[in-house]
C-alpha cells in the first residue's frame, strides 16, 4: 500500500471513530481530532534494507502537542497496526 493510501486508510478510520479530522494549517503531518478534542501527529516510512523504518519528527510539530492530548502515530508497509504513543509519555525525552 502506497504512502498516500496507506494515511488515507487510518485518517478515514480514526474519523470513523472518533469524529470530524482537521489537518493543521503548515503542517503535512499534524491533525486536530474529533473538534479539536486531540491532536495527533502522523509519521509514515517505507521499509528500508533489513526491514528497517526512519521517521523524521520535527520540533516544530511536536510542540503543537504540548498542552494537548496529543498523539504520535508511525505508520509503515505491511503493518497490521499503527503504532501510536501517547504524547505526554515522551514529552520530557523530545524536549531534550
Amino acid at each position: 500500500m502506497s504512502n498516500t493510501a496507506l494515511r488515507e486508510a487510518f485518517l478515514s478510520e480514526l474519523e470513523r471513530k472518533f469524529g470530524r479530522i482537521a489537518k493543521l494549517d503548515g503542517s503535512q503531518s499534524l491533525y486536530d481530532v474529533g473538534n479539536g478534542e486531540a491532536r495527533i501527529y502522523l509519521r509514515y516510512s517505507r521499509l528500508h534494507g533489513a526491514r528497517r523504518t526512519f521517521y523524521g519528527l520535527r520540533k516544530e510539530d511536536l510542540e503543537h502537542l504540548d498542552e494537548r492530548h496529543g498523539f504520535i502515530c508511525f505508520l509503515w508497509d505491511g503493518q497490521v497496526e499503527p503504532l501510536i504513543l501517547p504524547y505526554a509519555d515522551y514529552a520530557d525525552v523530545f524536549r531534550e
